[in-house]
């Protein structure tokens, strides 16, 4: 089975949101179980590394950064999902006219997911509904409805 990929707000809720996201977080601690169990395959990219640090320097004082960065990096990095390398610019320029997003940022992100022949983008993000035409795009919740 194809993989998904998981984008940074669904991490950054399994990272942080048991305090932070109450609500959310038991869905994305179920996803990542079953990415641990190798009962599905997950994706991020190197875009989700830096979004992540740059989470952390949004939400946390000044003097935790690094060190709250360090460790969320290193949680993530321990999981099983695979890691994808940041766009050429040529593949960035071939595929950003197939993914009109009104948050140029999440482009990326779709893009790594589509040449990955991922099966679904899972996401807290609701930019990316504007491209599920071309890739489904789930929330941890529906995903795991419909899995």
């Amino acid at each position: 089975m194809p993989p998904i990929y998981v984008d940074t707000s669904v991490a950054t809720v399994w990272l942080f949101g048991e305090e932070r996201e109450p609500a959310r977080y038991p869905a994305t601690e179920e996803l990542f179980r079953l990415i641990e169990a190798g009962d599905i395959q997950g994706l991020i990219s190197m875009y989700t590394l830096q979004e992540v640090y740059a989470f952390c320097e949004g939400n946390f004082p000044p003097d935790e950064v690094r060190a709250t960065a360090k460790l969320a990096l290193r949680a993530l990095l321990l999981t099983e999902l695979d890691i994808a390398p940041l766009l050429r610019r040529t593949e960035r320029l071939l595929h950003q006219r197939r993914f009109p997003l009104s948050d140029a940022s999440d482009q990326p992100h779709a893009i790594v997911a589509y040449l990955n022949n991922c099966q679904a983008i899972i996401t807290y993000d609701e930019h990316f509904g504007e491209i599920s035409q071309v890739i489904r795009v789930y929330t941890p919740e529906e995903f795991l409805a419909v899995r």
